[in-house]
């Protein structure tokens, strides 16, 4: 009899393994199928992408162009008017800036230190 049972657990894990074998089989194939059309929306969905970037692409291209001869253009003006400015005699305002900024900060630290030498004394 116990045979009979042995048999009968046998026979039972074989149908099993079977109805399992075939589920994940079918599960298998419906992956397979959705992953089929996820590569094809996927190209179409590059397609798409490469068919409207490119004219963007085009158009940003020409925009840098243009700003990159802008930039050329306002450098070349700048440097101009810096040369001008150096060949001027606003060159030398601009110097004597620095250098009656430099003789006031000595005046007023001599005035200083004569108030305190002044002021010991008293």
């Amino acid at each position: 009899m116990e045979t009979a049972y042995l048999y009968q657990s046998l026979t039972f894990l074989a149908y099993a393994s079977g109805v399992i074998i075939i589920l994940v089989g079918i599960m298998l194939i419906k992956v397979l199928f959705d992953l089929s059309k996820l590569t094809k929306n996927l190209n179409e969905t590059t397609d798409i992408i490469k068919v409207e970037l490119t004219p963007t692409l085009k158009n940003v291209n020409k925009s840098v162009e243009i700003l990159s001869g802008i930039v050329i253009k306002t450098d070349a003006g700048i440097n101009k008017v810096k040369d001008f400015i150096a060949k001027s005699p606003l060159s030398i305002l601009g110097k004597m800036t620095s250098v009656t900024g430099s003789l006031a900060k000595g005046i007023f630290s001599g005035f200083c230190a004569a108030s305190k030498i002044f002021g010991k004394n008293k």
